[in-house]
């Protein structure tokens, strides 16, 4: 069975969604949102092991890959294949995403936070109701593992003996779509911020309250 989208924007008039790339401030400003408007956050990669624990070989043949029988082979596998690989997992964990929040009420004010592709949120959002937040290449690839939410998996590939050549790869991966990501986010005629290292969370948080319409909060710190 199929949900049309029309029903499912229906049903997710209450949802809004902070998406858009690795690094761009995603959960910070969902945080922000969730303490000063009263939102329900909702960050995907929380639930990743719920989404596991329902997929099956035959709908979601990618994220049931069994990595852990060969961790090395995963990261060391090309950057083209790898990123590739991740593009696909987003996209089935997408669909777990949508039925989640198609359960909470609908008085209910939720904050997405996480990667959902771009024509899948034309599908079943609307431009008031989405934000897109990326950062540019050059401080993706400086900053990407510096978050607590990263360290476990930083520190599992340095474990290898030839972990640093293997962190090199998997970054190569994580960028190697840079440019053409970033131009997709630019022409996807939803509203966005590319991050700069002069950014303020009050300027950031300013500009998404102003497109989803709410009234200004206290300065952000």
């Amino acid at each position: 069975m199929k949900i049309a989208n029309n029903i499912i924007r229906a049903h997710l008039r209450n949802v809004y969604f902070l998406s858009g790339g690795a690094y761009g401030g995603k959960t910070t400003m969902a945080k922000l949102l969730e303490e000063r408007h009263g939102f329900i956050r909702y960050r995907q990669g929380d639930h990743a092991d719920a989404y596991a624990a329902l997929a099956t070989p035959e709908e979601q043949p990618v994220m049931c890959t069994d990595r852990s029988a060969d961790w090395h082979g995963y990261f060391a596998q090309p950057p083209r294949q790898y990123a590739d690989w991740m593009r696909a997992e987003l996209r089935e964990e997408a669909e777990f995403t949508v039925a989640d929040l198609l359960r909470f009420p609908e008085d209910a004010r939720v904050i997405v936070d996480g990667i959902i592709p771009l024509d899948i949120l034309r599908d079943i959002s609307d431009y008031d109701h989405v934000f897109l937040l990326f950062a540019p290449d050059e401080m993706k690839r400086k900053h990407y593992f510096d978050r607590a939410d990263k360290d476990e998996v930083y520190r599992f590939i340095l474990s290898f003996p030839d972990g640093r050549e293997l962190l090199d790869n998997v970054i190569e991966a994580l960028n190697i779509d840079n440019e053409s990501e970033r131009e997709a986010f630019i022409g996807s005629g939803f509203r966005y911020l590319e991050r700069t290292e002069g950014d303020t969370l009050e300027r950031t948080l300013r500009a998404i309250e102003a497109h989803f319409g709410l009234s200004a909060s206290g300065p952000a710190e």
